[in-house]
């Protein structure tokens, strides 16, 4: 993936991944290996959490288009790589947000749910 284009976002706009959706990856352990990889790497990289969830979904039977997804996830990164979260002094006042949708999933039809929580003006969760 080193000489891959760069892409602003980690997973497609209004994309949602099937179970059915595409012909089975062949080798199952590298795509393991690869959201493993980015499963750790949420720690430092909270913007793919979304996307990294949605690729988590599939381990046990991935498809061409969830190792795409994957890809994707990798493009991002290589554009992003200089980007970090910054905590600077602010007030201790705590806000929080959170959206879910329902129903969304196409396949077994749960929602999804995500929530961001700061403390003044830094991302705490």
């Amino acid at each position: 993936m080193a000489d891959a284009k760069p892409l602003t976002t980690p997973a497609a706009p209004g994309c949602k991944l099937s179970l059915y959706e595409g012909e089975p990856f062949p080798d199952g352990t590298r795509f393991r290996s690869v959201v493993s990889a980015l499963q750790y790497l949420l720690f430092t990289c909270p913007d793919i959490a979304f996307a990294v969830n949605q690729v988590c979904q599939y381990m046990h039977s991935p498809t061409t288009s969830h190792w795409a997804a994957v890809k994707r996830i990798l493009r991002y990164l290589k554009g992003t790589h200089d980007h970090a979260l910054v905590y600077t002094p602010s007030s201790l006042e705590l806000t929080a947000f959170a959206d879910a949708d329902y129903a969304g999933d196409p396949d077994d039809r749960r929602s999804t749910g995500g929530y961001c929580i700061f403390l003044g003006d830094n991302l705490i969760s």
